[in-house]
């Protein structure tokens, strides 16, 4: 009922916490140490980065950041030469930023393939815990560990390789494709969510039964060997322009496999109702996701490791293929998907980024477009 203002408190600098004035995470996981949090067991002091291998992303990275009043020096020493820290050392906290530490692998000096084994990084602290000398509060120092994977494919082969037990591609980067009676595809720049989409011409060309008509082929080469490897392909969300009598379907295949069809756009009532799914569809710009229905993903048997030819046909006009993910137990969930893997032939060893879009046109975005 008065014009005055709250009572106000000061607020003084308490203790240093029990778990020091400096944490650490890690890529791919909740949990940061040293302490307890809820995606952590209690007193934890290991974090584990996701794997490495020549055809996966060429850096992985450790967070090192403040959680307290104080300032402190830090290190970053991996157990073995061929891993690499940039920064190796730094000051966090008080007058010290935060720092993203990058992982990489020297894979000339890393063990030969087929070779897999973990690596502990160590991380050591000048932080005190009140006046005694502790590194990481009362707990032990932090340990990081990363699985270094060595894989290798023939010199000859061209086309995707699997890392971190998923292959990701982009539809236009085909190893081949055909023309069947003059119905072909063709590349729309720009169309889809991470690079283009990939179409049949032309727009009012006739059926073509699953394994007949031109297909779009792409070369990978596996490493883990499952009967259930699931492929999900994006599809911009397309109704059955040519009625319930033509519903847009695609076939695919492995190799010699029988061509597998899939109906993605289900039967509707009239032209007055959408198909189940179809807003999730739209508001995804996909088929193919959780939102926009399950109805593009089939399972395959890739128990033979090495060298595979995965085909897909368009059986209708109107399919617009966006993008594909062979997924063999790895696949993080995400809303576009992993980037697109290493392609033999066009990617070098060590140069490939492989955590971004790199195929991206954000000036798109950018202008809203």
């Amino acid at each position: 009922m008065r014009n005055t203002l709250p009572p106000l408190s000061f607020v003084q600098q308490l203790e240093t916490s029990l778990a020091g004035n400096i944490g650490i995470g890690v890529e791919r996981q909740n949990a940061t140490i040293s302490g307890d949090d809820a995606y952590h067991a209690n007193s934890g002091d290991t974090l584990v980065l996701p794997p490495m291998d020549p055809y996966g992303p060429k850096t992985r990275w450790i967070d090192v950041f403040a959680r307290g009043l104080g300032g402190c020096s830090w290190a970053i020493i991996p157990a073995e030469p061929y891993v690499i820290a940039n920064p190796s050392s730094g000051y966090t906290g008080g007058s010290g930023a935060d720092t993203r530490v990058y992982i990489s692998v020297d894979w000339a000096n890393a063990p030969a393939a087929p070779n897999t084994t973990t690596v502990n990084i160590a991380i050591n602290s000048s932080c005190l815990w009140g006046e005694e000398p502790a590194e990481f509060g009362i707990y032990p120092s932090p340990n990081v560990q990363v699985p270094i994977v060595s894989t290798a494919i023939p010199s000859t082969f061209e086309g995707f390789v699997e890392s971190d037990q998923h292959i990701a591609i982009e539809a236009e980067h085909t190893s081949a494709d055909t023309t069947v009676n003059g119905v072909s595809y063709t590349t729309i720049p720009s169309c889809g969510r991470t690079l283009s989409g990939v179409f049949m011409i032309p727009v009012l060309a006739p059926t073509q039964p699953a394994g007949t008509g031109p297909v779009l082929e792409y070369n990978v080469f596996t490493f883990t060997s499952t009967s259930v490897a699931n492929v999900t392909v994006y599809i911009s969300p397309s109704l059955n322009q040519n009625g319930n009598s033509r519903p847009l379907k695609y076939a695919i295949a492995f190799d010699d496999e029988t061509p597998e069809v899939v109906q993605f756009v289900p039967f509707y009532a009239s032209p007055n109702y959408t198909p189940p799914n179809w807003d999730g569809a739209v508001s995804d710009g996909v088929w193919g996701t959780v939102n926009g229905g399950s109805t593009t993903t089939t399972t395959h048997d890739l128990t033979v490791t090495g060298s595979h030819t995965l085909k897909i046909w368009a059986v209708e006009p109107g399919v617009v293929f966006q993008k594909i993910i062979i997924d063999f137990g790895g696949v993080v969930t995400s809303y576009l998907g992993p980037p697109e893997s290493f392609r033999a032939g066009t990617d070098k060893v060590g140069t490939y980024d492989g955590t971004n879009f790199a195929g991206i046109d954000v000036s798109a975005f950018a202008e809203g477009i």
